[in-house]
């Protein structure tokens, strides 16, 4: 596994029935659940909840998504699910990358990237992000 990053924040997953579609291989709409997971749980082990959001009245929303299928994952199927913040546009966006790797040949399954925006929680426009959403993830 060749990750883009040196240290991802990685979550495995085993691929369920549920995770199927009529072709018997992952919906492409899944691959969405589990980035929104795997970005939901770094940031939570980095200390960013919601009661933290709510304090500083900031959130971070979705702008854009660019998602790449490299191959199907199919019933049981180990997966790596890898994701790390990546670089910050301007003062209000920045970018996520992911990759999910199938443990058993260790091939490239899906990446990706979401560009995230600070929105203020009263106004629902656009915010600088705060240091609260940046600064944890540099010590990890």
């Amino acid at each position: 596994m060749k990750w883009q990053h040196p240290s991802p924040f990685i979550l495995e997953h085993t691929v369920s029935e549920e995770d199927l579609d009529f072709l018997r291989h992952v919906n492409n709409k899944k691959y969405l659940n589990w980035l929104e997971w795997v970005s939901w749980q770094h940031s939570l082990s980095v200390g960013i909840d919601q009661a933290l959001q709510q304090k500083v009245g900031k959130i971070m929303v979705v702008k854009q998504h660019e998602l790449n299928y490299h191959a199907g994952c199919f019933l049981d199927d180990e997966l790596l699910i890898g994701t790390w913040v990546g670089e910050q546009i301007g003062c209000c966006q920045r970018k996520r990358f992911y990759q999910i790797f199938r443990k058993s040949d260790q091939r490239l399954v899906f990446s990706g990237h979401t560009l995230w925006a600070c929105m203020d929680l009263k106004t629902y426009r656009a915010s600088v992000i705060p240091d609260e959403f940046i600064q944890p993830y540099l010590k990890h």
